[in-house]
């Protein structure tokens, strides 16, 4: 049996990282027959585009609101073009655009891990821990992840040059590093954040020069220019009222318990790339080498509602060190790989990685698995065509799901896109006109909520005057955590209490939605 060097098993790697990474990131939408989780808003705003014939409008009419269009356009306008090209609905643009930019974000992770790692051997890992990390994936592969993907692909891409620019001072790459810094900012208000808190961490612990310092302006300049056409459109129409109001949004302050607990891997079975990168951090921190322990830390100090998924990123890099560097040697009796990879990898050293590799795609595929359930279910879409088709078009509806969440709801989010009526209490866009009053608003529908499970007709009344909504539309299935529940009935004494009310009158039933009028 022929005895394979590193270099080779960094090739073989690498491919399957990326054959096994696309996989993991299509499967759970081929699962699926709807878009996952969330997404119903940006279908209506591909489509407000659209009808703009591509000029940004001033407004969105997702939800019947005059919600200003100031969200980073880049998705919208490629999930357009798509749209007219291949001749598909918004709703299955999101269905499988987010998945293309999710894959693609794979080949720019290698592109910036070999910026960073001397070794091949480690940007191979350190890839293949990134493709089938469940948390570099899923919120990327979902609906939502028509602005998310391409923001964290441009993210990775532009932090690849600028580690680039800073190591080899190439005047062209002050040009990529802004074009592609531009397209973060033009895709993903948190990509963007979170790619300029980069860049200068990168400057601070790899420039610290003169010269880096005016390419990184360069770079900057760049950047202004390339998102200049999005930013300076919404100004022009809203001041910067949108950007102030979404400013105050972002925040989540007990983020930081996540790399407490070290828990936002969202592995399925034993946390094997947390466990790595807590080794590799280890190592990292005794060798005094800080860049990516600090890296590691910086985005729960940044911005913490978003934190755990550019962590990902000097995460997957950490566990390639721990794996690599310490637990290899360790098990298979061998030295640290050299940084030429010509050494040769023994019997146990190769049953290692493979065993970690197969590990890794099942774990990844089973949390896939679990992903596809998070769409839409069938009734709920159903009963929103009914809406669609046999309703006011200027009704308004208190949906109601039992939720202990509203941000992520799903039923709540969808349902201006598909029904297209009001839905009272449908956050999305809202982070662009609330401002600090964001998170009193969010937290003043919970009431409504909870009359789901704790009580009637009367505890509904106590929550919300019945002059604000026009029909009762009520998912049956429970919802926690931003999950469904598979359990009937759960809401069976307030339905009840809602039938025997004199004012509410069925209109609409099946196995997963009922639809009172008053």
């Amino acid at each position: 049996m022929k005895t394979i060097v590193r270099a080779e098993w960094s090739k073989l790697i690498f491919l399957l990282a990326v054959l096994l990474g696309i996989f993991v990131r299509f499967n759970p939408n081929l699962l699926a027959d709807f878009p996952l989780n969330q997404g119903g808003m940006f279908a209506v705003m591909v489509e407000d585009l659209k009808a703009n014939h591509y000029r940004l409008p001033a407004f969105t009419f997702y939800n019947h609101s005059n919600i200003p269009f100031a969200y980073p356009p880049f998705g919208f306008y490629v999930g357009g073009l798509i749209s007219d090209l291949f001749g598909l609905t918004a709703v299955e643009v999101l269905r499988w655009v987010p998945s293309i930019f999710a894959s693609l974000s794979i080949l720019a992770f290698y592109s910036l891990a070999a910026q960073l790692f001397e070794s091949n051997y480690h940007t191979a890992v350190a890839t293949l821990f990134f493709a089938l990390m469940p948390r570099a994936f899923s919120w990327f592969v979902s609906g939502a992840g028509l602005t998310r993907a391409p923001g964290q692909l441009f993210l990775l891409l532009s932090l690849a040059c600028v580690v680039r620019l800073y190591k080899e001072n190439r005047r062209t790459d002050i040009f990529w590093a802004g074009l592609f810094a531009g397209l973060t900012i033009m895709s993903h208000p948190e990509a963007a954040v979170h790619m300029i808190a980069s860049v200068i961490l990168l400057w601070a612990m790899l420039g610290r020069s003169r010269s880096s310092f005016a390419h990184l302006v360069g770079a900057g300049a760049v950047t202004l220019i390339v998102s200049m056409p999005w930013w300076a459109t919404v100004i022009r129409f809203h001041g910067i009222a949108p950007f102030l109001s979404a400013v105050q949004t972002g925040q989540k302050g007990l983020a930081v318990l996540n790399l407490i607990s070290f828990d936002f891997t969202e592995e399925v079975f034993a946390t094997l790339i947390a466990i790595l990168g807590l080794i590799g951090l280890a190592r990292c921190l005794i060798e005094k080498k800080y860049l990516l322990p600090i890296w590691l830390a910086s985005p729960f100090i940044v911005e913490g509602r978003s934190a755990v998924l550019p962590a990902a990123i000097p995460l997957a890099m950490l566990a390639a060190i721990g794996l690599i560097d310490i637990l290899l040697p360790v098990l298979a009796h061998t030295a640290t790989p050299g940084r030429e990879g010509s050494e040769k990898v023994s019997f146990l050293e190769s049953g290692i990685l493979i065993y970690v590799l197969f590990y890794l795609f099942l774990s990844a595929y089973q949390f896939g698995a679990q992903l596809s359930t998070s769409s839409l279910s069938p009734s709920d879409r159903d009963a929103m065509d009914w809406v669609y088709a046999h309703t006011p078009k200027d009704s308004r509806f208190l949906v109601l799901t039992g939720t202990n969440s509203i941000s992520c709801d799903i039923v709540m989010e969808w349902f201006p896109a598909l029904a297209d009526r009001r839905s009272i209490h449908t956050v999305q866009g809202t982070e662009w006109t609330q401002g600090a009053n964001f998170a009193p608003y969010v937290r003043s529908t919970y009431a409504a909520q909870a009359c789901l499970t704790e009580g009637d007709v009367k505890c509904l009344d106590e929550a919300l005057s019945r002059s604000a909504y026009d029909y009762l539309y009520v998912s049956k299935i429970p919802r926690l955590d931003c999950k469904t529940i598979p359990y009937k009935n759960a809401f069976h004494y307030f339905l009840e209490s809602l039938a025997s009310a004199n004012e509410f009158r069925k209109v609409y039933e099946s196995d997963g939605v009922i639809i009172f009028d008053k």
